[in-house]
């Protein structure tokens, strides 16, 4: 399927979704925040167990695409609004979401992989977050979320300077959790997309709740109270039966997700 500014795929239960817009660093308009919502409204009922998100040619995604907008006062606020709708929508997609780094990544491309549940970067891929560069402050997580991410003094850097950092040098603070050689990006995205589509969807959905729920939980009790609570609403389902047949009766588990 290719829409507009999107291209999306389906290979089993898994949705490869890539910004199309090579010429413009597939750099983010408000069409393409309308068709990414669009599908991932269409992810929740057509069987998709994970999605893979990146970039088409040489970037993964450039920003926001500013020639777009005017300069009168408030003139990005709608697409800002917009822009965070959409990312927490894939933050809190009841479903795995991983991005796949292709290349160069500032500001609105940053802030989209903070909204990943985990990244995978080409080894030549810098990302970084510009929008000081040209005068405007973050509007999706670079001035919120990343410090979270990584330690809070690169974020700084990052943010204040409006510079970038190589793929290894992020992975070292924790923002990408492997780094290939760019021809494997996209065969290694898929072994671990593929992966993930085999394990139960019912249990990635609860630990992916289950972490966002406790994420500013401190005390460990609290914390481990929760866990347990998921535990009592997931013993009872389906896959985790099916998970423990499937172990005690040596085969692969025929997962449905209730």
């Amino acid at each position: 399927m290719t829409d507009g500014t999107l291209m999306a795929e389906r290979t089993g239960d898994v949705l490869a979704v890539t910004l199309n817009r090579p010429d413009s660093l597939n750099a983010i308009t408000m069409e393409m925040l309308d068709e990414l919502d669009a599908v991932l409204d269409a992810a929740l009922t057509d069987g998709t167990r994970v999605v893979t998100l990146t970039g088409a040619g040489r970037a993964f995604c450039a920003g926001a695409d500013l020639s777009a907008f005017g300069t009168e006062p408030g003139a990005t606020l709608p697409f800002l609004e917009r822009l965070q709708a959409v990312l927490v929508r894939i933050t809190e997609l009841p479903l795995p979401v991983v991005a796949a780094v292709n290349g160069t990544a500032m500001g609105g491309g940053l802030e989209l992989i903070l909204a990943s549940d985990f990244a995978i970067a080409a080894e030549s891929a810098k990302v970084g977050d510009g929008h000081t560069n040209v005068g405007v402050i973050p509007g999706g997580g670079g001035a919120t979320v990343l410090h979270h991410r990584v330690p809070p003094a690169i974020a700084k850097y990052v943010v204040f300077t409006g510079g970038r950092l190589t793929a290894a040098q992020w992975q070292t603070y924790g923002l990408f959790a492997e780094v290939v050689p760019g021809d494997e990006l996209a065969e290694r995205t898929g072994q671990v997309a593929a992966r993930l589509a085999a394990k139960s969807p019912l249990a990635l959905r609860s630990i992916k709740a289950l972490m966002a729920r406790t994420r500013e939980v401190t005390n460990p009790a609290t914390a481990l109270g929760m866990e347990l609570a998921a535990n009592v609403e997931y013993s009872t389902s389906f896959d985790m039966a099916e998970g423990v047949r499937a172990f005690n009766e040596k085969r692969t588990p025929r997962f449905r997700g209730e």
